[in-house]
């Protein structure tokens, strides 16, 4: 008890519970004012996915006039980006992103979303590409199947129905340094039976 009240009079005990308290303080503020990208990932890069489709909404049709059921594509433009460009050794070529899948998810403007009633199953697929830093890819992803249009939800829409959705695009890939990174994106998707004149499938662009 002794200590208590000599602490208690000199306010020794005080202080350094204060100067614990701003530390810890200080240390939260730190940690508060880091990026996002600091903290969520520890590759050297930023991967990102500056662009899909130009920005535009896809008009998906979901069978041509003749019945023939057409894939859809939309164009993305992967980007890498040093997160210390002043570093030494950080323009080399370790920090090349070597792209090896994509996955696409639906979501709908309604909030609704279950797979295979509301909206098309999850699809993933390989991919091949690398991207060099200070160097834009552009790259066309299959964003919805053909299998997709086969199934429900999109094997119900007919005549005048539109239905909006949006494919969230994610891509994995690794730098030469064997670091994992990703890079995401989103699209709006507007399916319908447009009944277009078409009578043959689009090529990816």
């Amino acid at each position: 008890m002794r200590p208590s009240r000599l602490n208690a009079r000199t306010g020794r005990g005080w202080t350094m519970r204060l100067g614990s308290g701003v530390a810890i303080a200080l240390a939260a503020l730190v940690a508060g004012c880091a990026p996002n990208y600091v903290t969520d990932s520890s590759a050297s890069v930023l991967f990102l996915m500056s662009a899909v489709n130009d920005g535009k909404v896809i008009d998906v049709d979901v069978r041509l006039s003749n019945g023939t059921i057409c894939p859809d594509y939309a164009s993305i433009v992967l980007q890498v980006q040093l997160k210390n460009p002043g570093a030494t050794g950080a323009n080399t070529n370790l920090n090349t992103v070597v792209v090896n899948q994509y996955q696409v998810q639906y979501t709908r403007s309604d909030g609704r979303g279950v797979p295979g009633l509301d909206v098309p199953y999850p699809v993933a697929g390989a991919l091949t590409a690398s991207v060099v830093p200070g160097a834009d890819l552009t790259l066309p992803i299959e964003v919805v199947r053909r299998q997709a249009k086969l199934e429900p939800p999109l094997s119900n829409i007919t005549g005048v129905q539109i239905v909006t959705m949006f494919g969230h695009i994610t891509v994995y890939g690794t730098t030469v340094s064997g670091q994992a990174v990703t890079a995401s994106g989103t699209v709006q998707l507007d399916f319908a039976d447009y009944g277009d004149t078409a009578s043959a499938c689009p090529t990816a662009q």
